[in-house]
């Protein structure tokens, strides 16, 4: 009887060493003869016999931007001989090994990217209700002394973009405003992603605000609209870098847009030059366009890549410039218009 009960604490503790060195979540193993692996995302193949095993990089990671629809989305990874399915949620990582040839263990990772703060339906619902009422409630100003409180909201704008991008690098720690580009700072998964989306929204909507005062100031004087017109770029670009911030597919596709905004600023200059009263307004707008201008440093070396976030930031500078230029002076001149009516 003793000699059973030696027998079966001996067998209960090297049981429960056995377990106790067991990983709890063992990754899961899948095999292939070949280095080709297809990627299937969703229904679509992200990459077709384009992704090459690599054991020597551990682990190997393929990334999921946020484009993808989460709701039910599954990820395959198809060898010659095998597959392996996740279904994956934003945000995530998911690991597993893939043995090739019996041997050689290749390590991979896929990591979701997070939705970004204001991607989700309902939001952009109420964003779309906030600045579709905006726009129309605007739109029905027409008297001279209720265009120029629009026009107020071009030295707000800029002001609060300024300050929003100083505390934004505070938030982020690590961020270097000499170095990194502004859409770093509201990166999907930074600290300070949810307060710049939400800051870049109420700047877009204040430039909105002038924008409008802008064009409605330039029907008054009769001036170009052009220029006014051209100035809608910047809102646009403003939400479109809040709901698709950097790490987001989306991000990029209105890259080309400051292009819009220099040339209402160059516009500004050749086509209001000839206009009475207009000759200091058209000569700042010309210094306005050509600081702008400045961003093409970018494409040299080293400032575009060694300094690339000053070099933007002489984009947003001249856009400074301009905004508080013109609302300035366009006030000054409904001002005017104001007085003449009276008398």
């Amino acid at each position: 009887m003793m000699i059973l009960k030696l027998k079966l604490t001996a067998l209960f503790i090297f049981s429960f060493f056995t377990l106790l060195g067991q990983d709890p979540n063992p990754l899961k193993v899948i095999n292939a003869t070949s280095e080709k692996v297809d990627i299937r995302v969703g229904q679509d193949y992200f990459a077709k016999e384009g992704w090459h095993l690599d054991s020597t990089v551990n682990p190997d990671i393929f990334r999921i931007g946020s484009k993808w629809n989460y709701e039910n989305l599954d990820v395959s990874f198809i060898t010659d001989i095998d597959s392996i399915a996740f279904n994956v949620k934003p945000g995530n990582k998911y690991d597993f090994i893939i043995v090739l040839n019996g041997v050689t263990e290749c390590y991979i990772q896929i990591i979701t990217s997070s939705n970004p703060v204001f991607m989700n339906g309902k939001i952009l619902i109420v964003l779309a209700i906030i600045f579709t009422t905006t726009i129309f409630l605007i739109s029905q100003v027409s008297k001279p002394k209720h265009v120029i409180p629009l026009l107020y909201f071009g030295l707000l704008a800029p002001t609060l973009f300024w300050l929003t991008s100083l505390a934004g690098g505070r938030i982020q720690g690590d961020y270097d405003h000499s170095r990194n580009v502004i859409s770093e700072l509201g990166a999907l998964g930074t600290k300070a992603e949810i307060f710049i989306s939400t800051s870049f929204i109420v700047i877009s909507i204040f430039s909105l605000i002038f924008s409008i005062g802008f064009y409605k100031a330039s029907k008054k004087l009769n001036i170009s609209k052009i220029p006014s017109m051209l100035s809608f770029v910047m809102p646009i670009s403003l939400l479109w870098a809040s709901i698709f911030p950097l790490g987001n597919e989306f991000h990029g596709l209105l890259g080309a847009s400051p292009l819009l905004i220099i040339a209402g600023a160059l516009v500004g200059k050749f086509r209001w030059r000839t206009k009475s009263g207009f000759v200091k307004i058209s000569t700042w707008s010309l210094i306005s366009g050509l600081i702008m201008l400045l961003i093409v440093l970018r494409f040299m070396e080293p400032l575009g890549q060694e300094f690339e976030g000053l070099v933007q930031r002489f984009f947003y500078l001249g856009w400074t410039i301009w905004f508080f230029m013109l609302s300035f002076n366009l006030t000054n001149k409904m001002k005017t218009i104001i007085q003449i009516d009276k008398e």
